[in-house]
């Protein structure tokens, strides 16, 4: 599951987005992650240069959120919270991270297929909140094999 730092300065906004979060698998983390969201579009703009970040945003705030998002912010999460928005919405900016990774010489590496294979299989597993059948179904195999394929991950 993917780590997410989340910025925010109201209270309930925070913790209704963390349980939210946490209910679909991602774990929160105070700085980093694999993502970020924020409620300042400053702030969002800043996390972007290094990860996918959204912002929060209210009706009134669109338009900032639509300035963000043409500095590099990857979208925003109306508030308030819409049910399984913001956790589709996470999905989403984790999704457009996917690429080539750099090496530590700075070269392109490529994803190796088992690695990719294994993101996917776990993204469409979190998307089917942890239905097992309905994600097998979802990438077109049997239970089993989705079985097997989990076990060698875990493994």
């Amino acid at each position: 599951m993917a780590s997410i730092a989340l910025h925010i300065r109201d209270g309930a906004n925070r913790i209704t987005l963390e349980m939210m979060l946490r209910a679909v698998g991602h774990v929160i983390v105070p700085e980093g992650g694999d993502a970020a969201v924020t409620d300042d579009p400053a702030r969002a703009v800043r996390e972007a240069r290094e990860r996918p970040a959204l912002l929060l945003s209210t009706a009134g705030d669109v338009a900032a959120a639509v300035e963000a998002m043409r500095r590099g912010v990857y979208g925003y999460i109306f508030l308030p919270f819409q049910p399984g928005e913001a956790a589709l919405m996470v999905e989403r900016a984790l999704g457009a991270r996917v690429g080539p990774s750099a090496s530590p010489h700075g070269e392109a590496e490529p994803v190796s297929l088992d690695d990719a294979e294994r993101e996917h299989v776990e993204a469409v597993l979190r998307a089917c909140r942890g239905n097992r059948a309905e994600a097998a179904r979802r990438l077109g195999i049997g239970r089993n094999t989705l079985w097997r394929k989990l076990r060698r991950y875990r493994g």
